[in-house]
This record gives structure tokens, sequence and C-alpha cells, in this order.
């Protein structure tokens, strides 16, 4: 399963994808107001993570307004082969999302929250479907459970699985139990991800025995 990071703070962000263990890095309006980027930093935003990573993902203004959505996905796409633009699960977001594919521009579709959201951003050519996890265990439902149904109504179809709002570290290791496509988390999560007390122990050890061996 292939990790992203949730994130717009390119300072917190720099040091893990330097490691080379993530994939890419995934935005969206309310990530970018966490970490301070306004609609008009995002070129600039873009243009520094693109030369840390392969793949970005950018979250095209609007939900309501398809000449909109279209129009901004558009710039978002010249700003770089690797960004790949997100559009929500609205009606008028997965019109513009079957319009962007058909131009060749690469789409994920995003909040979704069930089956039938799946089905239609497969339909509209999205190369990607983000299901909420964190939100839809939220409301009641499993929502691991509920990905692997969106994985298996998907099947064969290129349509990807990029689950968001993952917000613990069980909940990482059940979705590649269950070989989902891929995952995005948040930084804390990340950072978190490396600390173990059983790895550091056998590392102490074996940096004691270096040092015994002279």
């Amino acid at each position: 399963m292939d990790l992203y990071l949730d994130s717009a703070d390119i300072t917190a962000l720099r040091p893990l994808l330097r490691t080379g263990l993530f994939a890419g890095v995934t935005t969206n309006p309310l990530i970018l107001r966490s970490a301070g980027v306004r609609l008009s930093d995002v070129p600039t935003l873009v243009r520094e993570l693109v030369e840390l990573t392969d793949q970005v993902f950018v979250q095209a203004p609007g939900t309501s307004d398809v000449e909109q959505i279209v129009g901004q996905a558009r710039e978002l796409r010249a700003l770089s082969d690797r960004v790949t633009v997100k559009v929500v699960a609205t009606r008028a977001g997965l019109t513009a999302a079957r319009r962007l594919a058909d131009e060749g521009v690469p789409v994920l579709v995003t909040a979704v929250y069930g089956v039938r959201q799946a089905l239609l951003a497969a339909a509209a050519g999205a190369d990607w479907v983000a299901p909420y996890l964190g939100r839809i265990s939220e409301s009641g439902r499993d929502g691991v459970a509920e990905v692997a149904r969106i994985g298996a109504a998907l099947g064969a179809s290129p349509t990807r699985l990029l689950v968001a709002s993952v917000r613990d570290l069980p909940t990482v290791e059940a979705l590649a139990v269950a070989r989902t496509d891929a995952a995005t988390i948040g930084v804390d999560l990340a950072t978190a991800s490396f600390e173990d007390d059983l790895v550091h122990a056998a590392a102490r050890q074996f940096d004691q025995a270096v040092d015994e061996l002279g």
C-alpha cells in the first residue's frame, strides 16, 4: 500500500519526503487553511512540492459550478504534470471530472462516503477515489469495512482507492492488510509510524555492539 502525506506545511513535509518512503502529497482547502496557505500561494506550494515528490494532489476550488471547477482544474494541471486534480463528489464535481478525464487530466474524486459515489467517479473516468474513512466511522458505520465494499464494487475498474481521513496507525495497518491501494495520513501520524520501542531497543543494542567491537 502506498502512503501519501496529507499536509500543505512545506517545512513539516520536507524531512518526511526526503526519506523517499512516501508516494506524494495530498491537499485540500481545509489543509491549505490549516497551514496558512492562501489560494494565491498554491502555485508556489506546488512548485516546491514537485521538487520533493512525484505526485501532488490539489483540489480545484468550487463544488457547484462545472465551468469554474473545470477552469480551476486546468490551471492547476498546467502548473506541473505531476499534479492530479481533486474534485468533490457532487453532481457538478463529477460532471467536471468526466470532462477533465476526456481531456487527459488525471482526476481524484474526493469526499466519497460509499459505493454510489465511487461508481459515479469510475463512470466519470476518475483515476482515484478518496473515501473519508474517519468520517464514515464517525457516522456510525465501519469505515474499514465500507472501504472494502467500495474496493469490491470497483472490481477490475482502473479507478484506484486513496483512503483519506485516517486517524490512527492501527487503521493504517488494517487497510494495508486489506490490500488497499493507498492511504493518506497526516504529518503527525507519519512521524509516529517510525516510533517503536522494540526497534529503538534493538538499535541501541546494535550500536553498543559496534562500539564494543572497536
